[in-house]
């Protein structure tokens, strides 16, 4: 048993591979049915635009990669701008967000099974079916999870990037043999729903859809050199889901006459509609359930991710638990992960249950189990985002020492939390607040009162002056002094 993560067990090709695996491009094909429904013939744009404002509006998590390596992710930034209170509220909001996620990728797992063989074969797959792939996603998360991290990054990098490859070919074989390509679909002012559809798409869904960028940051104590490394996976993660997620959209509007778009978007498995007059349909459910298998790997890295970050609030002794504190034979935190496992399967297990009991078991129900995991999953993600955000200017201004022009510190730590918040309430407004129906309502209630209750919790303790220690802190200051 060690006490501290090891340190040189991630390459930068397995921070890459874990950037990729957060945002998940391999599901690409199904996930943009919304980019189509929303902005039409334009679908390739939100895609890309969410990706510029993304790498944008992400710019003070990536000055702060530069600055130190810590395994707490983003509240690290939190506490070194604002204190331990602020990070340790960022903490438990990025806690409670991974709960929400593990859930959201089991029921997606479920729905991807049960909708191929129900659109494919016709067969609706009993109830048990549905719960235990739902189940078997979290097993096979907590089993990724507790891999020393070089066999992690090993297994992740060869997995997700060469289901991607394989995604992209079948992507790239549409598109080289559809009759219907123009530039008509590479054109915004083309957008079904103008320009609003077009924004509105952009700020909902492309925003959001790289949202996982985050999953290499927590891994950042265990990189090679993660001060140069981390950041620079980011943006080659992001840069290759955006141009595999962009050519999928692409392909499935190119692949059927401009008349019969309607027919992709109002299908739950856009591809298999839009591809299916260029392979067999057998092929495509193969594919689908390729994607199924590795993507029960690629949820292993942020299974990681919640892993270390709740290590690491235990590691500052906010969680007064030697239990968590331990790291198996490996250097990983198995105890956390084990934890980690046993609320994501409660977290299922009742939602699953409450959803069928008010709708019974059905598509429907099936496909809004994943749709409102989603929703809660990114209520809380908003919310530990804000702080962080805004984290890096006043560490920067305490510390003239880092360098920052005035012009960088002006534009990384100011302008951009700034437009990153404003992104932030308007894709909240649009994506949950505006769409309040059931059984929607009733999970946004649920996190934002978790939201609610994660800051009286850390209020309370800090009036206790319970808060713990600031290790992130103490790393900073090592890291300065290493640099003189």
């Amino acid at each position: 048993m060690g006490s501290q993560l090891r340190r040189g067990s991630m390459p930068f090709y397995a921070m890459v591979a874990a950037v990729v695996a957060g945002v998940l491009p391999i599901i690409g094909p199904i996930e943009v049915t919304a980019f189509i429904s929303d902005s039409g013939p334009a679908a390739i744009w939100p895609v890309i635009i969410g990706y510029v404002l993304f790498v944008l509006v992400s710019l003070p998590i990536l000055e702060y990669t530069r600055i130190v390596s810590f395994a707490g992710g983003y509240y690290g930034l939190a506490e070194l701008g604002f204190g331990k209170g602020a990070g340790k509220f960022t903490a438990l909001g990025n806690y409670f967000f991974y709960n929400w996620w593990q859930a959201a990728n089991a029921f997606f797992i479920g729905w991807l099974l049960v909708d191929t063989v129900y659109y494919a074969y016709h067969v609706m797959l009993p109830i048990w079916a549905w719960l235990l792939a739902s189940v078997a996603t979290l097993v096979v998360t907590y089993a990724m999870s507790v891999q020393p991290a070089r066999r992690l990054g090993i297994a992740i990098t060869a997995a997700v990037l060469t289901t991607l490859v394989i995604v992209v070919a079948f992507t790239a074989a549409v598109i080289a043999r559809s009759p219907y390509n123009s530039a008509y679909y590479l054109n915004p002012a083309n957008s079904a729903g103008g320009l609003r559809g077009l924004m509105l798409a952009t700020a909902v869904v492309g925003f959001f859809t790289f949202a996982g960028y985050g999953t290499a940051l927590f891994y950042s104590e265990e990189g090679v050199n993660p001060t140069r490394d981390v950041w620079k996976a980011i943006y080659v993660g992001l840069t290759v889901s955006a141009v595999a997620i962009a050519l999928a959209a692409y392909s499935e509007l190119v692949a059927v006459p401009r008349s019969e778009l309607s027919q992709v978007t109002s299908s739950a498995l856009p591809q298999l509609v839009a591809w299916s007059r260029y392979f067999p349909l057998s092929a495509l459910v193969g594919l689908n359930f390729l994607i199924l298998v590795v993507s029960l790997i690629a949820f292993g890295a942020g299974g990681g991710s919640q892993a270390r970050l709740l290590w690491a609030m235990a590691r500052d002794n906010f969680i007064s638990s030697g239990w968590l504190k331990e790291l198996n034979r490996h250097g990983v935190p198995a105890n956390a992960a084990l934890l980690d496992f046993a609320l994501a399967l409660a977290t299922t297990l009742a939602v699953a249950a409450s959803l069928v009991k008010v709708y019974g078991y059905n598509p429907n129900t099936v496909a809004v189990a994943w749709y409102v995991m989603g929703t809660a999953s990114s209520i809380t993600w908003y919310f530990h985002h804000f702080v962080p955000e805004f984290g890096l200017f006043p560490y920067v201004r305490r510390h003239p020492e880092l360098g920052f022009s005035k012009l960088r510190l002006a534009v990384s730590g100011l302008a951009f939390p700034v437009l990153g918040t404003a992104l932030f309430v308007y894709t909240f407004y649009e994506g949950v607040v505006s769409d309040l129906v059931e059984p929607y309502f009733a999970f946004m209630v649920t996190s934002l009162l978790v939201v609610v209750g994660i800051a009286a919790y850390t209020a309370y303790r800090a009036s206790k002056g319970a808060l713990g220690e600031s290790v992130v802190s103490y790393m900073a200051v090592e890291a300065g002094r290493s640099k003189e």
